[in-house]
């Protein structure tokens, strides 16, 4: 898919990044244990995962398929793997324990954590924390199992009714990209609001709507555990870069992309991400605090 990325949508995105993945994602509570230790200085990068040191890293529950708690009550989903998986690069341990959100920089803060997965890179964060990237989030679209194939423009929007949470960040784009349509002789596009993303999504099931709207990660992840209801098409817009933050100065970030990169290399983060339908998150190298997309 082609990835649309425009200073207007990235800046659009961040309100929804920080609104929907930060509160959902960037969590951290609680103290560290006695045989826990947080800094650059712990583990010796050896890759074996084996190491006495013990990383204590905070996680969101409820919020698939970035971390949540699966039937037997274990903690799970793609950022307490990816982050068991770099640690086990860097040669240490790492322990994921339950988190709320409120603490969860401030515990980064304190020496609580070695680091906090799924930040989101805002230039307001950049002045205390640097950041590894290690995933792009963005919006994408969904149709049913059987339903039209839209190309990789927004343009080839045009004509089609799109259901899409109402406030949200898409909104303003759809709209925008209507007009342009018809500024170019082009149908507009038929943007529906919904109260929420199932309502939206119920619209294309019933036929009331082409299409719906989503993040990239949802649209992966229900794809995943709604086998043959839903078929991922057209455009990947408003795109913003997620990495794992850490204290800014305290070499963290560095091992944290030397690490991501290795696992990049050696195949274990495109398994983590298909184990959770989230390939179309996937980054092709990690970056030491890039420039805010918002």
């Amino acid at each position: 898919m082609t990835l649309v990325r425009t200073r207007r949508t990235r800046r659009a995105l961040h309100v929804v990044a920080a609104g929907v993945l930060g509160a959902a994602v960037l969590s951290a509570c609680g103290s560290s244990s006695s045989d826990s230790a947080s800094g650059p200085e712990a583990g010796s990068g050896s890759g074996s995962g084996s190491g006495s040191q013990v990383y204590t890293i905070p996680q969101q529950i409820g919020v698939p398929p970035y971390s949540f708690l699966d039937e037997s009550g274990k903690l799970v989903g793609l950022l307490p793997d990816l982050s068991t998986a770099l640690g086990e690069e860097m040669g240490v341990t790492v322990k994921n324990e339950q988190a709320s959100f409120e603490n969860s920089l401030l515990g980064l803060q304190r020496g609580t954590y070695a680091w906090v997965p799924g930040a989101d890179v805002t230039a307001e964060r950049l002045k205390k924390f640097d950041f590894a990237t290690t995933l792009v989030e963005s919006y994408g679209f969904r149709v049913k199992a059987d339903g039209i194939t839209i190309g990789d423009s927004l343009d080839d929007l045009c004509g089609l009714s799109v259901a899409v949470t109402a406030g949200s960040s898409p909104v303003s784009t759809l709209t925008d990209q209507s007009g342009k349509c018809e500024a170019a002789g082009k149908k507009p596009i038929d943007v529906q609001t919904f109260a929420d993303q199932a309502t939206a999504d119920l619209a294309v099931k019933s036929g009331r709507a082409d299409t719906s709207t989503a993040t990239a990660s949802g649209l992966g992840y229900q794809t995943r555990t709604e086998p043959g209801v839903w078929k991922i098409t057209g455009p990947t817009y408003q795109a913003i870069d997620i990495g794992f933050a850490s204290m800014k100065g305290d070499g963290m970030a560095a091992k944290l992309q030397q690490a991501t990169e290795a696992l990049i290399k050696n195949g274990g983060y495109a398994k983590i991400l298909a184990r959770y339908g989230t390939e179309n998150m996937a980054i092709t190298t990690s970056v030491i605090n890039p420039e805010p997309n918002a």
